[in-house]
């Protein structure tokens, strides 16, 4: 009796090691579940921003896994309150943090140094939030607003010149521009990785392409979102 109970006993284990082994192969992902993800394994990223970094939607980054949190009309306050929720939570590898046109662009001229420090203050918090939760932080210089290369532009800015009057446009990219100067200094004295869309997306004339903006003047192509995914593409590999 002990000899057939044994036999049996052995035959179980060998069916339960089988089926194990059978599991295991059916369900290679059980290892990355069970916290010991293989090395080959994508890094979570997640964008948070306004619309430009929406708009993006997942482009597709070797090597990285993209979740998208941007939420159009964004400032880079709202952009922080939600930083918990938005990143922290989620706890990805990397966090993008991309945007600050529009605290500029719905800031009176009056108001814009404070503006452009709270945007500093901002970006700081999140930067040491994700650090403190022991994700990467990656921040982007944003886009400017595009002028035309064109004779019209030219006279009509002269124009304004004269009569004292400051194009709308050059204001608020000289606003833009000295945030993103900002964040390339902070970056360089924090360690911490920048991508620099601002000259990415570059005209040679101190403005994004024409052929990046769609008709609203502010918004992106995907003519620009396609320059946007290779540059970053080659930052990132």
């Amino acid at each position: 009796m002990y000899h057939v109970l044994a036999r049996t006993h052995r035959l179980r284990d060998l069916c339960g090691a089988l089926i194990c082994l059978l599991f295991s192969l059916a369900c290679p992902a059980q290892a990355s579940i069970n916290g010991n993800a293989p090395a080959s394994a994508n890094k979570s990223l997640i964008i948070t921003g306004a619309s430009y970094a929406q708009e993006w939607k997942t482009p597709a980054l070797p090597g990285y896994t993209v979740i998208n949190m941007a939420s159009c009309g964004l400032i880079t306050s709202e952009v922080r309150a939600r930083f918990e929720r938005d990143v922290i939570e989620l706890k990805p590898d990397t966090v993008l943090i991309w945007g600050h046109s529009n605290d500029v662009v719905r800031s009176e001229p009056q108001d814009m140094t404070s503006t452009k420090k709270k945007a500093q203050e901002n970006y700081e918090a999140m930067i040491e939030q994700a650090r403190a939760a022991g994700i990467t932080p990656i921040l982007a210089t944003d886009l400017t607003i595009p002028i035309p290369d064109t004779m019209k532009e030219k006279v009509l800015s002269f124009i304004g010149n004269v009569r004292g009057k400051t194009d709308y446009r050059v204001e608020k990219n000289t606003e833009i521009k000295a945030l993103n100067a900002w964040l390339r200094e902070y970056a360089k004295t924090h360690n911490v990785k920048l991508l620099d869309l601002e000259r990415a997306l570059a005209s040679g004339n101190g403005t994004r392409k024409v052929e990046y903006t769609r008709k609203d003047n502010s918004h992106i192509t995907a003519a620009g979102y396609e320059a946007i995914t290779k540059y970053v593409v080659s930052q990132m590999t």
